[in-house]
């Protein structure tokens, strides 16, 4: 006996094949894929999150017992009470000049002169007169050569020249020119009238510091005497 299937039977018997098939191949693919990762999946437990402890400094117990290290407070010095003390100020002394005495009624130059040099030898000279000018480097020359005191005084000075005419012993006037030789504190020694020379200037002096008193020997030069020019001589024809 022939058997037909009719095409329903057949599309129906191949769509049950088919999904037997497809069924069988995913099952494949689940059981594959399961088995090698058949692993528990991790669990993360959940983050506790617990609050910060606030920070507190450590408390520090006051220390009972002083430290070894420790030093001992400074102890101020004793000191007496301030007592005031007496200064004796010295009284401050002009500084007196230790030179020679000298009489107060010489004229102030005079008296510095004889202060300081125990001889002076004073030139008398009248500035309008051209021959005195000589007599007066002779009498500084012979008064270094000596080592005295010099002092130029001019007869028309009436403040210095008056006060040594009234003090002049003997009185009279200054000779012009001429020289007086003084001695500490103020005496005229020796006194030279007229022109002298630088030796007897220096003679007189050296004499005076000896303590020789009185007039001086003359000079040994002559006084320069201007001469006078020859009258001119007229001619007669």
């Amino acid at each position: 006996m022939n058997l037909t299937v009719s095409p329903q039977i057949r599309i129906l018997a191949l769509v049950g094949l088919l999904a037997a098939l497809g069924l069988g191949a995913s099952m494949f693919v689940m059981g594959g894929g399961s088995s090698k990762t058949d692993t528990a999946p991790a669990t993360t437990a959940p983050a506790v999150h617990t609050p910060a402890k606030p920070h507190t400094a450590p408390v520090v117990k006051p220390a009972t017992k002083p430290a070894k290290h420790a030093t001992k407070p400074a102890t101020k010095p004793v000191t007496k009470p301030h007592t005031a003390t007496r200064h004796h100020a010295k009284k401050a002394t002009p500084t007196r000049f230790r030179g020679n005495p000298v009489y107060a009624q010489l004229p102030q130059a005079l008296q510095w002169q004889l202060a300081h040099h125990k001889i002076v030898v004073v030139s008398l000279y009248n500035p309008a007169s051209n021959v005195d000018a000589i007599s007066v480097a002779e009498a500084h020359a012979g008064a270094v050569d000596a080592n005295a005191g010099f002092l130029l005084v001019s007869v028309l000075n009436n403040k210095v020249a008056g006060l040594l005419t009234a003090l002049l012993p003997g009185g009279g006037l200054l000779p012009d020119p001429g020289v007086l030789v003084y001695r500490a504190p103020g005496d005229v020694a020796l006194r030279l009238d007229g022109f002298a020379d630088r030796a007897s200037v220096a003679q007189a002096a050296t004499n005076a510091l000896h303590g020789e008193t009185g007039p001086a020997p003359a000079s040994t030069v002559p006084a320069v005497v201007p001469v006078a020019a020859p009258a001119p001589t007229t001619t007669t024809p």
